[in-house]
């Protein structure tokens, strides 16, 4: 049995969770997070006017506005629009942004939201994979890098939230292992719209064997000369 599923009985005969025994609260992430094939930087060290015209250049010229039709705000206009989201965290508080370099470039944004640290909870969220790094080793790379600091300083829980349209995010949740948990309806208005909310989690107990699969799925021998993998992030997943 999944230990999240374990129960006892409390002196009145109830049913009710697992004791959790000597919790310690998970611990704040900050710095930078390096891998293989991407970097994650985290603009809380500040973002160089190099970073700011790299990322200007990927959205000024992504091809596809759908894009930016689940994100909460619209595509930015101009390279100070940006260096203001930036520095206002796209107007999520208590976030950690990052922005994804990859080959010395920038080319995306991704976040840590929602931190619950007394209950050992976090959201990956706020996810600009541009069109020069969609389908590729840096994006499942900078998911992987998350999760694994994300486990290391004590979170039990990775969430994945999307809107419930969003079928390409909901896709992406599935192929980075986390599991459907269920629908939010009317969770949110976003955009004068109204938004049910898909839930996605990973939880601590399921990290152990996923970060072998994602380790797996990552070395350099699972690509062949022209970067294309060879077995997919699924083929090495273990039902």
């Amino acid at each position: 049995m999944k230990r999240y599923l374990s129960t006892q009985q409390n002196q009145l005969g109830q049913k009710i969770g697992l004791s959790i025994e000597n919790h310690v609260s998970a611990r704040s992430i900050a710095g930078d997070l390096n891998g293989q094939y991407v970097n994650l930087i985290d603009i809380a060290g500040g973002v160089s006017d190099q970073a700011l015209s790299q990322m200007w250049t990927c959205v000024s010229t992504e091809p596809n506005d759908g894009c930016w039709t689940y994100l909460p705000y619209s595509a930015p206009q101009s390279q100070d629009v940006i260096k203001d989201a930036l520095h206002n965290s796209f107007n999520f508080k208590d976030s950690i942004h990052f922005l994804i370099e990859v080959d010395g470039e920038v080319q995306g944004w991704i976040a840590l939201l929602n931190p619950r640290l007394e209950h050992g909870a976090i959201e990956i969220g706020n996810v600009y994979f541009s069109h020069k790094m969609k389908k590729s080793k840096a994006s499942t790379e900078a998911i992987f890098l998350l999760l694994q600091q994300c486990f290391k300083q004590g979170f039990r829980r990775v969430e994945w939230k999307c809107d419930d349209f969003n079928a390409l995010s909901k896709a992406a949740a599935l192929r980075f292992g986390f599991q459907y948990e269920g629908l939010f309806r009317q969770d949110r208005i976003v955009k004068g719209r109204n938004r049910n909310t898909a839930w996605f989690s990973i939880l601590d107990e399921e990290w152990s064997a996923l970060e072998q699969v994602y380790q797996q799925w990552l070395s350099p021998e699972n690509f062949d000369e022209q970067g294309f993998q060879k077995q997919r992030l699924s083929d090495f997943m273990i039902d």
